[in-house]
């Protein structure tokens, strides 16, 4: 993905231009990957950027915690080159992660004062989920992540003055864990496979998995060591995800519907990006502003009038727009596999124009996944 970064960070301009700047910053990355999600870049096409935002959904972080938005490239970046590995290798390099350190107080946590807001979301979003660990694992996981420091070139560091070495018990089990090694060790635990198996199924099915599906799928994770395209793939082929997609029964969340309606319209004047962006803050779903480490609402979670009545403004707003409509470059047909389900007020195929796209994005049909 091109960098909205520039060559001096935010953090060294004087403290009066710190503020417009992050926001400056924030903007561009989120113009670009708004840009990514639609059409592609040169290094990450849409359907990959797609998958990169499922997983910003698993380990949320918002501009507004770091002192330079463009960290969050870095994240963008190690996500995309584990996508085709292994879940023990991601969590691990996101423990690892600049940005999701920092928005977690990762660097704060000093062998001399213990800081476990890391080590519970690790525990409690990230790997076992609730339930599957003690207070005391939350205290011995915190002290395995202590001494990480940002380094002058942005990367995470393990100061040895400000780690605790000393023997840690987690889980049962007894070792100087760091905090690769750590990682290494929660991935291999049989309930993080069935917490981020039924977290990914949330996302991509919309309704929670049948306790025999989870079971199933995520003994069936463990037996392909965590790979992360066989759980996606094994997601999207359960009789249940082709039901919902059949059925209509996920709501998109609004960059999925956003993103979409870019692509389909086929303007990349910067106006199409402007309004897409006020209208998905509008929608609650800005790129990079996750309401909670938590990640955003899921299906019916978006079930919001307010939030509702943002998409079809927001998504007529964009035809609205004279230089948007000017430079559209429309496909030569409607076709049927637009949309899950046939719309309600609109017949597919149909000529592209001003109405027809007005209508098919007025369309509730438009808003399934």
């Amino acid at each position: 993905m091109p960098s909205a970064s520039a060559a001096i960070t935010c953090s060294a301009l004087p403290a009066q231009q710190r503020g417009a700047c992050r926001r400056q910053r924030a903007e561009a990355l989120q113009r670009q990957w708004l840009a990514s999600l639609a059409w592609g870049n040169g290094t990450i096409p849409a359907a990959e950027a797609a998958r990169i935002q499922l997983w910003l959904g698993v380990f949320p972080v918002s501009w507004q915690q770091l002192p330079d938005a463009t960290l969050l490239e870095q994240q963008i970046a190690t996500i995309h080159q584990h996508l085709a590995g292994s879940y023990t290798a991601l969590l691990t390099a996101m423990v690892l992660d600049p940005a999701l350190q920092l928005s977690l107080n990762g660097p704060a946590n000093h062998r001399r004062n213990p800081n476990e807001n890391l080590a519970r979301e690790l525990l409690e979003l990230f790997s076992l989920g609730e339930g599957h660990y003690s207070e005391r694992d939350v205290r011995e996981a915190a002290r395995a992540l202590t001494g990480y420091r940002l380094t002058a070139d942005r990367k995470l560091q393990l100061d040895p003055r400000r780690h605790d070495p000393g023997p840690k018990t987690i889980l049962g089990r007894t070792a100087a864990f760091d905090g690769e090694s750590l990682a290494a060790w929660l991935a291999q635990h049989p309930a993080t496979a069935r917490h981020i198996t039924s977290r990914l199924w949330l996302q991509r099915v919309g309704t929670p998995p049948p306790p025999q599906r989870l079971e199933a799928l995520a003994n069936g994770w463990r037996q392909q060591q965590l790979s992360i395209p066989w759980l996606l793939q094994a997601i999207e082929a359960s009789p249940e995800a082709i039901r919902s997609r059949q059925q209509g029964q996920r709501l998109a969340n609004p960059l999925e519907v956003v993103a979409r309606s870019l692509h389909l319209l086929g303007s990349r004047h910067p106006d199409a990006l402007a309004i897409s962006l006020r209208g998905l803050r509008a929608m609650g779903q800005a790129p990079f502003e996750p309401p909670s480490v938590k990640g955003w609402p899921h299906n019916a979670q978006w079930l919001n009038l307010r939030w509702l009545q943002a998409r079809r403004r927001s998504l007529q707003a964009l035809l609205a727009d004279e230089e948007v409509w000017a430079s559209a470059q429309l496909p030569p047909e409607l076709p049927p596999t637009l949309t899950p389900i046939p719309p309600l007020g609109l017949a597919l195929p149909a000529t592209p124009s001003r109405a027809t796209l007005s209508a098919l994005f007025a369309d509730p049909v438009w808003q399934l996944a």
